[in-house]
């Protein structure tokens, strides 16, 4: 298959890759010099434009971040729908709020293009092994038409229902995750603070019922270590816990657990730590609990 890839950051370059290896075609397009370099060393053909890429695959694909950068990828004056690209699929792999994925998926339709939006669970670590979970909105018929890709990008595939229910999925799944962090983080320095071993906590926990995934990923990786270099940035996991109230309140649910971690992760931005990983909600807690801990990275 003929695929288009915009986004080669540090999920889109290996869930790139992987398409290459699978034998697919592929024609990127990337602002960053080092991932157009490393893509077309792959294989990749190298376009000028989104616009380029739109009228020469059958299927395109985005990876970008913020609900904008979707739109400009998508709507934009030399994004896609300007490509008059009739039959073309999309697919959207970022994290956006629903009213963003239908005013797309609306927007191409009237084009005679497709959109699925499907949104991507695993981290860096899943999109090198090809083990991502996939979770996503569109019709039955563009799913089964893209489903050769996403089995080689991914594990699972989840398909929750129209366009805008894959996003919608996924902001439940982060909305959990990036509230657990901040719990976690709280965690941690009231068991420091109480004179217990870190380490020991760790072992406690994993072996007891607050055991997860998050514990699994916070505690060994960042928390025990010190090591704050991002995966998971705190600005763009306050984009995708801003989606996920926003998205709420325009239904009229109040999210008071989601927006208390919020609370934080703004205290955390605001001393000059929106780059590092998102455990770094843990430094601000620590400070104000008066805790000295070894230096971090």
């Amino acid at each position: 298959m003929r695929v288009g890839f915009v986004g080669l950051g540090l999920m889109g370059l290996p869930m790139a890759r992987n398409l290459l290896r699978a034998g697919h075609e592929l024609v990127v397009y990337s602002a960053s010099a080092d991932a157009r370099a490393a893509i077309v060393g792959d294989g990749a053909k190298l376009a000028r434009s989104v616009r380029d890429i739109a009228a020469d695959v059958e299927v395109f694909c985005a990876c970008r971040v913020t609900p904008e950068q979707s739109r400009e990828v998508f709507l934009g004056p030399d994004g896609v729908m300007a490509s008059g690209a009739s039959g073309l699929l999309c697919v959207d792999f970022a994290t956006v709020d629903p009213a963003t994925s239908r005013q797309i998926g609306t927007a191409l339709a009237a084009s005679g293009i497709g959109f699925i939006d499907a949104p991507i669970s695993g981290g860096p670590p899943a999109a090198k092994a090809a083990s991502l979970s996939i979770i996503a909105g569109g019709s039955d018929a563009d799913m089964a038409r893209v489903k050769p890709l996403f089995d080689v990008m991914g594990k699972h595939v989840y398909h929750m229902g129209p366009v805008g229910a894959g996003v919608s999925a996924k902001l439940c799944n982060n909305m959990i995750t990036i509230t657990t962090h901040a719990l976690l983080a709280e965690a941690l320095v009231f068991g420091v603070k109480s004179g217990i071993d870190p380490h020991k906590l760790y072992e406690a926990l994993r072996g007891s019922s607050a055991r997860s995934n998050t514990l699994e990923r916070v505690f060994p990786n960042h928390f025990l270590p010190r090591d704050f270099t991002a995966a998971a940035s705190i600005t763009t996991i306050s984009k995708d816990l801003g989606c996920a109230i926003e998205a709420a309140a325009a239904l009229g649910v109040a999210l008071r657990l989601p927006n208390a971690a919020m609370a934080l992760y703004r205290e955390a931005a605001a001393q000059g730590l929106s780059d590092r990983d998102i455990a770094a909600v843990l430094l601000p807690i620590e400070q104000a609990a008066g805790i000295a801990p070894a230096p971090s990275r």
